[in-house]
């Protein structure tokens, strides 16, 4: 098996671009890492590669779900590994890029050993969130499992439902459970990991905001809109950074301005805690978003 090459980090540092010059120079096969450009339809707000680029680069995991349908870490670990077997049956080296750091924890460092999902009880707790709201949710996790709200925000739909899940399965505390569970070691093989961080944080916020104005320019509003109409307001994809704050301009709850202002400082905090989670990680090499001749540095480990 040739060693996997992780290629990770914040948003809008070349990650893309790396692991396709890569691409260019071995026999190799790309992985997406990315909760939202698994997505259809969503390809300007998830800054999606073109369909050019993605012909001269294929990508596994890319367009792969409409708006409406759901996936969780679990998802993306069990198709991570089909793919990584059919890329080892080739002797190619896999190259793993995105951003989606959590989805890289569960191959990379593994996660707590938790209950499957049960169906019934999910579909439950969705119904009880469409007719009270995801607010009732997080409440009735307060209840159950405080410590457990401490880690997830009051809008994160999937880690809500997932907790209260856990809890009802198993009638123990979601927190407890994590806490006293044996991690699964998933990939138990050479892996190179890099990181690409910004060097300077106001020009990087700079850009920032310039890749958001240029989506806007693009289409971005239109593509909201059009998802909302064939689908739903309340699908999970419209509350990710960038379509989230589009849908309360659509809903007229801000303005132009602050539309621009939220969604940039929502994409720069993502940054943040992207960054916060390398902390987490074995990282080979951590190159900074302007240093120049990545992919030779990267064959230097191989």
């Amino acid at each position: 098996m040739k060693p996997i090459i992780a290629i990770y980090g914040p948003t809008h540092t070349g990650k893309t671009n790396l692991a396709a010059e890569f691409f260019s120079r071995h026999p190799s096969e790309i992985i997406s890492v990315d909760s939202v450009q698994i997505y259809r339809e969503a390809d300007i707000g998830s800054n999606k590669p073109d369909n050019l680029f993605l012909r001269e680069n294929p990508h596994h995991l890319i367009n792969i779900l409409n708006p409406n349908e759901t996936f969780s870490v679990g998802d993306f670990k069990e198709k991570s590994l089909n793919i990584l077997k059919q890329i080892d049956s080739r002797s190619k080296f896999p190259i793993l890029v995105g951003g989606t750091m959590m989805y890289f924890y569960s191959l990379i460092e593994g996660l707590a050993d938790l209950p499957d999902r049960d169906e019934l009880i999910r579909a439950e707790l969705i119904c009880d969130m469409e007719t009270f709201g995801l607010e009732s949710l997080y409440k009735r996790l307060e209840i159950m499992d405080f410590e457990a709200t401490k880690k997830i925000h009051p809008n994160d739909t999937q880690r809500i439902i997932r907790a209260l899940e856990v809890c009802l399965i198993t009638n123990e505390k979601f927190s407890e459970i994590r806490k006293k569970s044996v991690k699964e070691k998933i990939l138990d093989r050479k892996i190179l990991s890099f990181a690409i961080i910004p060097e300077n944080k106001k020009e990087y916020k700079a850009q920032l905001e310039k890749r958001f104005e240029a989506m806007l320019e693009k289409g971005l509003l239109d593509e909201v809109e059009k998802i909302i109409d064939k689908y739903s307001k309340n699908v999970s994809l419209l509350k990710s950074v960038g379509y989230k704050e589009c849908l309360e301009y659509l809903e007229k709850k801000i303005n132009m301005k602050q539309l621009v202002e939220k969604a940039v400082n929502s994409t720069y905090k993502l940054a943040k805690r992207q960054i916060t989670w390398l902390n987490k990680f074995t990282t080979t090499e951590v190159f900074e978003k302007n240093e120049s001749n990545k992919v030779i540095k990267i064959e230097s480990f191989i």
